[in-house]
């Protein structure tokens, strides 16, 4: 250990790692570049939305915001047939409101004006935003491509670990580690930067690593984090079993209902009761517009028959339940602050930097001398 910690690179375990960490890279670095660099595009996913489909997203004119029935009863009128089951109010960084609907085919995603919640369009199944999604998520392959993305992620965390050993340069000059001298020779400026970029950046790429294990197999991933902290499970409060001649409250009604619950707050989401025993659900923000990916939400559910609140049993927070919470924002950089996202978006492009720079060093000390002594 003394040895590895002063000389490392006389160490026979450092070696071993560095040709792992070489093939691993290698081998895995294209399909690391192309992932990485579409998950940082995609930090700015509405806005890139809103750019190729303006008309989805632009209000006709200022005005207070349309109640939510309104919203239900105009996809209503222009979908008859369409279950609506969700609708988002307009957010800090998409100024429409969002609905969802699902006929016997397939889910519509619908915006609508805020003022008048007159329907401005579907946003489209196809297009080059949820091409780049498929392709970060499911590599164009489904459930296959989103198995092979969990076998990147584990590469990815194996390249971090690697990584990490492989640059320590001892005790006395490990300042060294962090410096790029661009007095030297351009291959060995690619070696710095390639060693300062992987040292400033591999606890956020473990961490997305880490993440990506979660969407690639959530069910294993929650298993691991219960098995360490135990999970709360949250059991959604049901409406009172209905006899067959119940008709449920309208929409409005339930909505003014569920208002008075949540005092001086404005209504961010109404997620509809999905079945005849299911409650009726509104989500309150103490901001209007809704902060952009604001988990800080007042949830009030309600009795779809008779409007009576719905208690909600309350459980203290584990450490496993905000591990949990923190997975989809710390991958995909759901946060407000648009400081935040743009750091998310730069980071984000560190792992195909490192690819290139690796594959580089890669090529001019190993394969290029191979190919000239042939």
């Amino acid at each position: 250990m003394s040895t590895f910690l002063d000389r490392p690179q006389s160490t026979l375990f450092r070696r071993a790692l560095f040709q792992v960490h070489i093939w691993v890279g290698v081998l895995t670095g294209l399909y690391i570049f192309v992932v990485c660099t579409t998950g940082a595009a995609l930090v700015f996913r509405i806005e890139m939305q809103r750019a190729m489909h303006p008309a989805l997203f632009t209000p006709a004119r200022p005005g207070p915001v349309a109640h939510p029935a309104d919203v239900i009863e105009s996809v209503g009128r222009s979908f008859p047939g369409q279950t609506v089951f969700g609708v988002d109010a307009p957010t800090t960084t998409r100024p429409t409101y969002l609905a969802y609907a699902r006929g016997d085919t397939r889910l519509l995603t619908l915006l609508l004006d805020p003022v008048d919640a007159r329907l401005l369009g579907e946003l489209p199944d196809r297009s080059f935003v949820r091409s780049i999604q498929e392709l970060h998520f499911d590599l164009l392959a489904g459930r296959t491509g989103r198995i092979v993305n969990g076998l990147g992620a584990l590469c990815l965390l194996a390249m971090c670990a690697t990584g990490l050993i492989i640059w320590w340069p001892g005790r006395k000059s490990w300042r060294r580690g962090f410096a790029i001298d661009f007095r030297r020779q351009w291959r060995r400026v690619v070696w710095d930067v390639h060693s300062a970029i992987g040292i400033c950046t591999v606890l956020i790429i473990a961490i997305w690593a880490v993440t990506g294990l979660e969407f690639a197999f959530p069910n294993r991933f929650r298993d691991v984090v219960n098995a360490i902290s135990p999970l709360t499970v949250a059991r959604t409060p049901d409406s009172r079993t209905p006899d067959s001649e119940a008709v449920h409250l309208e929409w409005r009604t339930l909505v003014d209902i569920a208002r008075q619950h949540a005092a001086g707050q404005h209504v961010a989401r109404v997620v509809m009761p999905s079945s005849p025993t299911a409650a009726f659900l509104v989500m309150f923000s103490r901001e209007q517009p809704t902060p952009a990916a604001s988990g800080d939400l007042t949830s009030v559910y309600l009795d779809q028959y008779t409007g009576a609140s719905l208690t909600v049993p309350t459980a203290r927070r584990t450490l496993g339940d905000t591990v949990m919470a923190w997975i989809a924002p710390l991958h995909v950089g759901g946060f407000n602050a648009t400081g935040l996202r743009v750091a998310w978006c730069l980071l984000g492009l560190a792992p195909p930097a490192l690819f290139v720079t690796g594959f580089t060093m890669w090529w001019t000390r190993v394969v290029r001398p191979r190919l000239m002594s042939t």
